[in-house]
């Protein structure tokens, strides 16, 4: 080869990185679109049609961090920025907690910023508790904040009215129309401030801890990685910097000293008052910094035992799958969903046979290391998307989202495959029957669990390892 001809390749070679390069940072700088609640001072708002507040400031700097420009698309309210993010109308939200509901179209990256929930009520109104110490009072929520399908799951009996935003909410409570507000703290306070009550106490805290991160739409997950890194990386100063910008909670006290002072004069010199003052307010400043760490104590064991309750309830003890329960609600969801938009699902049925004839040979240990195995099977097999829980004492329900029948079907097939390869399943002769059906119209739950328990009886009448589709 001539040395003209290597220096062409050469050329040609690195003429093609140059491209790429340039291609790769042009991507880079794609905009990322995103909505904002509109009202939510200090965390977030548009005036004049720009973006203020705390997750302003962190969405330049990860901006930055992340080389990403950013592209505000304006909402008249939350409500609309959730419908906007679902619909990819905009591609993340910078600053929203961790639902259930939400998990179904975003995708999240670690949290960046906390912050207490408090309880707002009118001067006069005891210490409550958290949520547990309401009773009958009536509470305001903002309606698509986290808080409303927080009660609604954990504290059905609670009695919940719902405003447009916090503002109209601290203006009905001034007001009487309800008799308490769950907000969070610095936004609450702000409100307060700009709107000038006077008659309104912040009187406990409100479960669970505010913890606040990106949302992006599952379309454009791959996002995910970059702000992640772009918020491992913020300088702990730069936090701090942002949070003395906007933290504008002021601690009101109120105390009537005219009684001891009048008492006090009557019995005792202007110096020996002085003294006994500053004895008194030294002691007050003891209790309250140590009734304030028993408080953050308390606090933190609270919020550590509502995730470890929280998951309890969701999820089967033996397997860690999710339990009935959590399947059931998942399921009428889907049925909600395929009513509205007729995305097609499908569920599956998944029976272990001679697991009564394993417990009364081996016993319960033997039996539950089994189901362990069988879950982690399901879980190795099934996709991202799709939903597995245990179902009953040896059967399995596997909700398969936006799925046609054909593809389902070809999921239970590996599901039976990799059951009946598994060496300790087979020593145990253990088998597996399998039935699907998918959704169909103006069926309910009921309707399609009837269809898909068919389907597993034939499975199970065909002598199992094969996966059946119901009619």
């Amino acid at each position: 080869m001539s040395k003209r001809h290597l220096l062409q390749i050469c050329y040609a070679f690195m003429l093609g990185s140059l491209v790429a390069i340039s291609a790769g940072a042009e991507q880079a700088k794609q905009p990322v679109t995103y909505c904002i609640d509109p009202n939510w001072m200090p965390y977030e708002a548009i005036r004049d049609g720009k973006h203020i507040g705390i997750s302003a400031d962190y969405l330049r700097l990860i901006g930055e961090l992340a080389e990403i420009d950013f592209q505000l698309v304006e909402t008249e309210s939350w409500g609309q920025s959730l419908e906007f993010i679902e619909q990819e109308r905009c591609m993340v939200i910078p600053l929203l907690n961790v639902t259930p509901s939400r998990r179904q179209f975003l995708s999240f990256t670690l949290p960046y910023f906390e912050a207490p929930n408090v309880i707002v009520a009118r001067a006069g109104t005891p210490i409550l508790q958290g949520y547990a110490g309401i009773g009958d009072r009536l509470l305001g929520v903002v309606q698509g904040y986290r808080h409303a399908e927080y009660l609604a799951r954990y504290y059905p009996d609670i009695r919940v009215e719902y405003v447009e935003s916090e503002s109209e909410g601290i203006k009905r409570l001034a007001a009487g129309e309800i008799d308490l507000l769950v907000g969070s703290l610095l936004s609450v306070n702000a409100n307060m401030n700009n709107l000038n009550v006077k008659n309104l106490i912040i009187t406990g805290y409100a479960e669970p801890y505010d913890s606040l991160g990106f949302g992006v739409n599952k379309h454009f997950a791959d996002l995910v990685p970059r702000l992640n890194n772009a918020i491992e990386a913020i300088p702990e100063a730069r936090r701090v910097d942002i949070y003395k910008r906007w933290n504008n909670v002021q601690i009101s006290r109120q105390q009537d000293y005219t009684e001891s002072v009048v008492f006090v004069v009557l019995l005792i010199s202007i110096i020996a008052v002085f003294y006994w003052r500053r004895r008194v307010i030294r002691q007050c400043n003891t209790m309250l910094s140590e009734k304030n760490e028993e408080l953050e104590s308390l606090q933190s064991a609270l919020v550590e035992k509502n995730r470890t309750l929280e998951f309890l309830s969701s999820h089967d003890s033996v397997t860690g799958l999710y339990n009935r329960n959590y399947m059931m609600h998942k399921a009428e969801e889907e049925v909600s969903r395929f009513q509205r938009f007729h995305s097609s699902a499908t569920l599956l049925l998944l029976e272990l046979s001679n697991l009564d004839e394993l417990l009364a040979v081996h016993g319960v240990s033997t039996k539950d290391n089994v189901l362990k195995t069988v879950a982690g099977i399901c879980l190795s097999v099934v996709r991202e998307v799709d939903i597995a829980g245990r179902w009953g004492g040896e059967s399995f329900l596997i909700l398969c989202p936006q799925t046609p029948i054909s593809a389902a079907k070809v999921l239970a097939d590996r599901l039976i495959s990799a059951v009946n390869q598994h060496r300790e399943l087979n020593q145990y002769g253990i088998q597996v029957a399998v039935g699907l059906a998918a959704l169909e119209n103006n069926e309910t739950f009921t309707d399609w669990y009837d269809r898909t328990f068919k389907a597993l009886y034939h499975s199970r009448r065909q002598g199992n390892g094969k996966a059946c589709v119901a009619d």
